[in-house]
């Protein structure tokens, strides 16, 4: 399945709304969902724009960061790795720090878009 700049777009849109909606058990749950979605097609519109040929998101984000498209890929592997954990595990202190993180990491979205829409 191919991704594009649009459905990554809308991604952080839905994930901004989230965000923005009064906080509780639900809306939590909903934003991290929306966040996951977010680093997946972070990374393979990013793998896709610039032509990389591995399929693996952590080296993709070193990339990203060789080609100017972030400044921390510091941050971005956190990202991950927050996606990852919330995939795959569920505890509500997880929960917390995954939304949390979400909610830092909006910017990171939103300036990708703009990089990858200019590159």
């Amino acid at each position: 399945m191919s991704v594009s700049i649009i459905q990554y777009k809308n991604a952080v849109t839905s994930l901004r709304k989230a965000l923005e909606a009064e906080l509780n058990d639900l809306t939590r749950d909903a934003t991290i969902q929306r966040f996951e979605f977010c680093v997946e097609l972070a990374w393979k519109n990013a793998k896709k724009v610039m032509g990389s040929s591995t399929g693996a998101p952590k080296m993709i984000v070193r990339e990203m960061a060789q080609s100017g498209l972030i400044k921390d890929p510091q941050i971005w592997l956190d990202a991950i790795e927050k996606r990852n954990l919330s995939a795959h595990t569920y505890n509500e202190d997880l929960a917390i720090e995954v939304y949390n993180f979400a909610k830092s990491f909006l910017s990171e979205f939103e300036n990708l878009i703009s990089k990858l829409e200019n590159p």
